[in-house]
């Protein structure tokens, strides 16, 4: 069986979670109640119009 090679260490971030706490209570007053993306089925006819089109509603 051969030995698993360890490359580096994972530092743990100062404050974790916590910190991201108040980026995620402003995303949530900014957006409010609405949705990332609207319900329903969409069909595009390339990736780039899929991928166009999803950055337009994140960014809405």
């Amino acid at each position: 069986m051969d030995k698993i090679k360890t490359i580096g260490k994972r530092k743990k971030s100062p404050g974790g979670l916590v910190n991201t706490n108040n980026l995620l209570k402003l995303v949530i007053e900014l957006r409010g109640n609405k949705p990332f993306y609207p319900k329903g089925l969409y069909r595009f006819k390339s990736f780039e119009e899929k991928e166009e089109w999803e950055k337009k509603m994140r960014s809405r």
